[in-house]
């Protein structure tokens, strides 16, 4: 009896020290091997603007119909590592008719944990890699912070600032609002010449233009998983002759992510939401309590006597010889 509580102490404090270093190793081994972006990605997603207003540049003509904005997303797992994936995005334009309007590509690396942009591996941007991308990329960091954040603005090519703006439920999921509020300004980049005649001049041919854009883009994101669930892009962009004399208004729309991939979205920050609450809640609560339990069993085992050691105790010895 005596050996069979000592064994059973020592299980029962081996299962205790076993329970209480698993806390350590699954905040710091598994959390930064799952918890990240992954390197493999092919994802498209879609954007519909209702009743927009655009230039329509097979015709020239200003109408009024509705546009889809389609993003790809394209993961080079051979050019991505342990720290940073590399990912390759397009975003397209297009009409009810797939008339294209606006077209953007680019190819950035990112920190896996942070979703900040790291220049490292052959970025670019429309073909440009002059342009030093930098703020998030992709998505924002675990666990998000109710503050502001820099992202990259494909269409300015310059970053910009996405405040917070509030917390809302999204299909009963707690959710982090954040706007980018851009007042108008140039866009880079050179745009087509237009006919004379569209800009109301006087004259035939056809006249150089500049292109600004005002912006309001509002991003809802998943907090724990950094995950954005889903987006609302208000654009303006005007057309504008060189003298300020005449302007068009080239796109007036709003782009709304489609409620199927708002879904999804919701089903990929939920895989990372229940990994975070296994190692952050229930592995060190649970391992706690249990590792504490059983190191506290095995002492108590370890110091109590045995019945037959305590009845020696009890009886004198001079009971003890005379028994014999």
């Amino acid at each position: 009896m005596n050996i069979s509580r000592r064994s059973l102490a020592m299980v029962l404090a081996g299962a205790g020290a076993f329970l209480l270093t698993l806390i350590p190793l699954m905040r710091l081994h598994v959390y930064d091997q799952v918890l990240k972006a992954p390197l493999e990605q092919q994802s498209m997603t879609t954007s519909v603007a209702e009743s927009a207003t655009y230039l329509d540049p097979a015709t020239m003509e200003v109408k009024v119909g509705s546009l889809s904005q389609t993003r790809w997303l394209i993961g080079d797992v051979l050019a991505g590592g342990a720290g940073h994936a590399v990912w390759g995005e397009s975003v397209s334009v297009a009409t009810a008719d797939d008339q294209r309007l606006d077209y953007h590509e680019r190819r950035l690396a990112f920190d896996r944990h942070t979703g900040a942009i790291v220049n490292c591996c052959g970025e670019y941007l429309d073909e440009d890699t002059r342009i030093k991308q930098s703020g998030q990329a992709f998505r924002w960091p675990f666990q998000a912070g109710r503050r502001d954040y820099q992202l990259f603005d494909l269409r300015l090519r310059r970053p910009v600032t996405a405040s917070f703006d509030g917390v809302e439920q999204v299909r009963g999921v707690e959710i982090y609002r954040y706007v980018q509020r851009t007042p108008r300004q140039l866009v880079p980049g050179e745009a087509a010449p237009l006919p004379r005649s569209l800009l109301g001049l006087p004259g035939g041919g056809d006249v150089g233009v500049a292109r600004h854009a005002e912006i309001r883009r509002t991003f809802w994101v998943e907090p724990v998983s950094g995950q954005p669930i889903r987006t609302e892009d208000r654009v303006t962009e005007t057309l504008t002759t060189a003298d300020g004399s005449a302007r068009l208004t080239g796109l007036d729309a709003v782009f709304r992510t489609s409620e199927g991939d708002v879904i999804a979205a919701l089903e990929t920050a939920a895989f990372y939401r229940r990994w975070f609450l296994l190692v952050d809640r229930v592995v060190p609560v649970g391992g706690g309590l249990l590792g504490g339990g059983c190191l506290v069993a095995a002492l108590w085992l370890a110091r109590r006597r045995s019945p037959a050691a305590q009845d020696q105790e009890q009886v004198p010895g001079h009971q003890l010889a005379d028994a014999r």
